[in-house]
C-alpha cells in the first residue's frame, strides 16, 4: 500500500522517478529480517542445546524454559541414578530370605518403576511366584493373590492397610535413616522388609548450585517416604522438599505453586510423573526415563547430566536476548529504510543491498548462539 501510494505521488510530481521509488520501496520494505529474526535464533538455539544433550521436542520450550523461575524435580531416576539396590532385607515373619525375595519379585513382574527391577533382580533364577489379579496402585504398591491369599508390596502405610497393624519400628528406623523402604505382607500378617539405596547424580550439587545462582527456585516432589526426601534435600540445601507424594498429590502442589505466579520446569523419568509433565509450564524428561514421560515432556535430557541443564537455561535466556536484538533491528532497518526510500534516497539496488544485508546480520546475530561462554 505504501509503495502505490508512493507510486501515484511521484508519478503526479516526478513521472521518470515514479517507477525506480516503487521499486526500490517494495524491495527495502521487503520483511525478511523481521520474518527471520524468531525462527533462525530458535533454529540455532535448539541445534546448540542439542550438542549439550538437551533436546527440545515442542516449539514454546526454549522461551518457557528461558522464563521459568521455580524448577521441580522428582527424586528417584532425576536427582539419582535409578539404578536401586537392595542393601538388607529385614524379616518380619516365619519366612526364610530367599523366598521373600521370589514374593517380591513375583508382585513386581509387571512394574517399570526402578524399584521394581531392584527386587526382580532377587528373585534368583527359579520360576516366580504365579500372582492372580495383580493390581498396581500409582505411588503406593502392588497388590495380588497367590493360593487365595491376598498380598501387597510397596509403601509400609499402604501395605499396612492389608495388614491391619501398625508400620514395625524396625521399618520407620529404615525409613529415618534415609532410605527408601519397601514392606512386602500377606493378610496373614508382615513378612518382610527392604532397605533400598539410590546413588545421587554426581553433577547434582553443583548443578542446584548454578540454577541458584540464576535467581531459579528449587523444590524436589517425590513419592518416597518423607524422611528419605528430606535427607536427600538437606544433602543438596533444597528448602522445599515433599515426600510421600502420589501422583495426585504432586499435581495439586504443582498448581498451588502456579497459582503464585511461579513458571515451572517440572523435571521427573517415571509414570507417576505424567500428569505433572503435562500441568507444568516447561516439562523435563531425562533420557533414561519412561516412554510415557518422555512422550509427555517439552524438552529429553538426552545426557543424563542435570549440568546440561543448567547450561540450556543460560543458553535459552541467550536465545531470547538474541531474539529482541533481531526484532529490534528489523524493526529499526523498516522504520528507517522505508522513508528514505518513499523520499527517493534510496535507489532499487541500495535497496537490493540493504534488504540481503539486515538478512544477513540477523542470521549472524543468531549464530553467536553457537559460541560457547563461560558457565
Amino acid at each position: 500500500m505504501l509503495a502505490a501510494v508512493t507510486a501515484a505521488w511521484w508519478y503526479w510530481h516526478d513521472p521518470d522517478r515514479a517507477l525506480w521509488v516503487f521499486v526500490s520501496v517494495l524491495v527495502v520494505s521487503c520483511p525478511c529480517a523481521l520474518s527471520l529474526a524468531t525462527p533462525v535464533a530458535l533454529t540455532v538455539a535448539t541445534d546448540a542445546l542439542a550438542r549439550m544433550g538437551v533436546l527440545v521436542t515442542r516449539g514454546h520450550a526454549i522461551e518457557a524454559l528461558a522464563r521459568a523461575d521455580h524448577f521441580v524435580f522428582d527424586k528417584t531416576g532425576t536427582l539419582t541414578y535409578g539404578e536401586m539396590r537392595v542393601e538388607q532385607v529385614r524379616l518380619l515373619g516365619a519366612i526364610a530370605e530367599a523366598r521373600a525375595r521370589q514374593l517380591a519379585a513375583g508382585l513386581e513382574q509387571g512394574s517399570e518403576h526402578a524399584i521394581a527391577a531392584a527386587l526382580r533382580l532377587g528373585g534368583g533364577n527359579a520360576p516366580l511366584p504365579a500372582f492372580a489379579g495383580l493390581t498396581a496402585t500409582t505411588g503406593q504398591g502392588v497388590a495380588g493373590v497367590l493360593d487365595g491369599t491376598p498380598y501387597r508390596i510397596g509403601r509400609p502405610a499402604f501395605v499396612a492397610e492389608l495388614v491391619g497393624t501398625p508400620v514395625p519400628d524396625v521399618l520407620l528406623d529404615d525409613e529415618r535413616s534415609g532410605r527408601t523402604v519397601i514392606a512386602l505382607a500377606s493378610s496373614a500378617g508382615w513378612l518382610a522388609g527392604f532397605a533400598l539405596s539410590d546413588g545421587l547424580r554426581e553433577d547434582c550439587p553443583a548443578a542446584f548450585e548454578s540454577l541458584r545462582g540464576k535467581g531459579i527456585e528449587l523444590s524436589i516432589f517425590s513419592g518416597d517416604t518423607p524422611s528419605t526426601v528430606e535427607a536427600l534435600a538437606g544433602r543438596l540445601g533444597v528448602q522445599h522438599a515433599l515426600g510421600g507424594m502420589t501422583p495426585e498429590g504432586k499435581h495439586a502442589a504443582l498448581i498451588a505453586l502456579q497459582k503464585g505466579d511461579a513458571v515451572i520446569a517440572m523435571v521427573g523419568d517415571g509414570v507417576n510423573d505424567a500428569p505433572v509433565l503435562a500441568q507444568a509450564q516447561v516439562s523435563v524428561a531425562m533420557g533414561g526415563g519412561t516412554d510415557l514421560a518422555r512422550n509427555q515432556a517439552d524438552i529429553v535430557l538426552l545426557s543424563g547430566r542435570l549440568g546440561s541443564l543448567a547450561e540450556g537455561v543460560t543458553l535459552s535466556r541467550r536465545a531470547l536476548t538474541i531474539i529482541r536484538q533481531n526484532l529490534w533491528w528489523s524493526f529499526a532497518y523498516n522504520f528507517t529504510a522505508v522513508p528514505l526510500a518513499m523520499s527517493g534516497f534510496v535507489t532499487p539496488w541500495m535497496a537490493g543491498i540493504g534488504m540481503s544485508a539486515s538478512s544477513l546480520l540477523v542470521v549472524l546475530n543468531a549464530l553467536r548462539l553457537q559460541r560457547k561462554r563461560p558457565r
